[in-house]
């Protein structure tokens, strides 16, 4: 075996893996027929943001889709339809990306944190059911990675609590739970359209649900300031935020959409390919699709990483050595609560009105510390 390139070798790959986001004719093409028009953004609904949402509804498996500045917005803004605020408690991973803590904090709720599972880096109904209190409203899942969490699992939970459930999707556009779209999922789920996201335009998001009344109430009033399905635009009913997909977004999501199902495919054939690969090599453990996950979404490849099969090697230091092969990786080096706008002595968030607590998540931390590289679906599948 060669020199390692971090001590100085020449590395395994050279060729730049292809970039992210793609584009070509139709994207172009989508945008001129915006630019001919009068109907560029705003609160109006144009014929492209509804054409849109409603094409990426039925691929779904839902009925309604609602654009959104982004899926941070969506989250926040089911939260506020749920009627979630001072006082309440929503459940959220401690191992995901700081907009799904920040969304119910938005609102004025505290928030807590939970574990989530070792194979699937999904929380668990177990780790919910520990952590539901008088207090709690709601739970935020996320489908980390493109692996779907526990749905029925999650379900029962919120059930029997009286709980609402509102899905974090911004890595699951292709995802599904026993062959079924997570989108179809009641009675929320939402989507990223952010630019490392497998369906983008650079930045936004989309909700997707099968309840009409609540698709009208958070198109016409959470999102476009207060307003009312049929009734004047200069008339307000109620708080309301100003978070519309524009005309040009939709528009380059349009082009997009058109690729998402071959892309998806070959990440899928690629993924099975990295998996066979990486199961023969001691100490590397590569992802694990769960018998009830019938497609993942394949937004991000993570394999788990054992120091001891290297000789004691920090993650760290592997990580370093992969990105010198021309094989970059990252993952998150601690659990969102440790960020420094928690502050674990008192339970307080830095600009927030809500605060938070942490329920014990051995399996986050150990992600965090030693366990987890994630590889970003422009290196790994693009």
């Amino acid at each position: 075996m060669g020199k390692s390139a971090l001590l100085g070798g020449t590395p395994v790959r050279t060729r730049p893996f292809p970039s992210w986001p793609q584009s070509d004719g139709r994207d172009l093409k989508y945008v001129r027929e915006v630019l001919e028009t009068s109907q560029w953004g705003g609160t109006i609904h144009g014929p492209k943001v509804t054409a849109f949402c409603e094409r990426f509804a039925r691929y779904s498996d839902a009925v309604y889709g609602v654009g959104m500045t982004s899926c941070t917005a969506g989250l926040e803004l089911a939260l506020r339809a749920f009627g979630v605020g001072p006082g309440d408690e929503v459940i959220v991973p401690a191992y995901t990306f700081i907009a799904t803590a920040l969304a119910p904090l938005t609102t004025g709720a505290d928030i807590v944190f939970v574990d989530m599972d070792a194979r699937t880096f999904c929380i668990t109904p177990e780790a919910v059911e520990a952590a539901v209190t008088p207090r709690t409203k709601a739970v935020i899942p996320v489908h980390f990675a493109g692996h779907p969490a526990d749905v029925e699992g999650l379900q029962a939970v919120a059930q029997t609590h009286g709980l609402k459930l509102v899905w974090d999707a911004a890595h699951a556009h292709t995802t599904e739970w026993r062959g079924k779209k997570v989108g179809g999922l009641e009675p929320v789920s939402a989507y990223s359209f952010n630019h490392a996201k497998n369906l983008t335009c650079g930045e936004g998001g989309v909700i997707t649900t099968n309840d009409g009344e609540l698709a009208d109430f958070l198109r016409y009033t959470l999102s476009t300031f207060g307003r009312k399905k049929d009734h004047p635009w200069y008339e307000h009913h109620r708080l309301g935020f100003s978070h519309p997909l524009t005309e040009f977004q939709a528009s380059i999501l349009m082009g997009q959409f058109e690729r998402l199902e071959e892309q998806s495919l070959k990440r899928e054939e690629n993924a099975r390919l990295l998996i066979r690969g990486l199961s023969e090599i001691e100490g590397i453990g590569p992802p694990y699709p769960g018998p009830d996950a019938t497609r993942h979404g394949w937004h991000v490849f993570a394999m788990t990483y054992e120091p001891e099969a290297f000789e004691g090697l920090p993650k760290a230091t592997f990580s370093r050595a992969l990105t010198a092969e021309g094989i970059p990786c990252g993952g998150y080096t601690y659990p969102l609560y440790d960020n420094p706008m928690f502050d674990r002595e008192t339970g307080r968030v830095e600009g927030a009105q809500g605060g938070f607590r942490c329920m014990p998540c051995p399996v986050s931390e150990w992600a965090c510390e030693e366990g987890v590289f994630n590889f970003s679906q422009s290196i790994a599948f693009g």
